[in-house]
């Protein structure tokens, strides 16, 4: 009597290829994201709501500088000048100046935050110093440009360190960082970040 031979013909590669992504899945990564871009997008306009206030308070105040300043020019005009009030006219045209400058980055970050560059101006808050301030950023095609006034030369190196730390500024290297102090103003820098070319130089 002949014994019985069993073949099995199962093996894994006939069984159908196991989805890596489900549709569920796909549904719920769909539905994180749109509630990540919603939230950010909220986040972006309370900001921005935020900086229109304190721009108008920068209006306000830099008006008051202004008239202040006429009405000690006017009294200059009429009589010597003392050295204390030429002091003062001096004094005042710095905080206009300054007025005028700290404007022009309210109004800039406020563009920036239009056009969605929300991760980089929250980075650049976390890094903020009292000593330094941006009076332009700009950014095209993963390359930036940083223009500001500085307080102290010594300020301007050490919030560099902090800023390579700053999505999406990680990794990224600058290139050239100039300094100069112009008539009555603080010490203004400009930072370059290296082309494409040149990192992989």
């Amino acid at each position: 009597m002949n014994p019985k031979l069993r073949v099995n013909l199962y093996t894994a590669s006939l069984l159908p290829p196991r989805l890596r992504l489900s549709f569920t899945r796909l549904l719920q990564l769909g539905f994180g994201l749109f509630v990540l871009m919603l939230t950010a997008n909220l986040l972006a306009y309370v900001q921005l709501g935020s900086l229109e206030i304190e721009k108008a308070q920068l209006l306000t105040e830099k008006a008051a500088f202004d008239q202040q300043k006429a009405q000690l020019e006017q009294a200059i005009a009429q009589r010597s000048a003392s050295q204390a009030l030429v002091q003062e006219v001096d004094l005042l045209s710095q905080q206009v100046e300054l007025k005028r400058l700290l404007l022009g980055e309210l109004t800039h970050v406020e563009t920036l935050t239009s056009k969605g560059y929300s991760p980089l101006l929250t980075g650049l808050a976390r890094v903020t110093d009292d000593k330094l301030w941006l009076s332009r950023i700009q950014v095209s095609e993963n390359q930036f440009v940083f223009e500001g006034f500085s307080a102290a030369p010594n300020a301007v190196p050490l919030w560099l360190a902090r800023l390579q730390g700053v999505e999406p500024l990680k990794g990224q290297a600058f290139s050239t960082l100039t300094m100069n102090r112009g008539d009555k103003q603080p010490l203004g820098f400009v930072l370059r970040s290296k082309r494409d070319e040149e990192q992989v130089k």
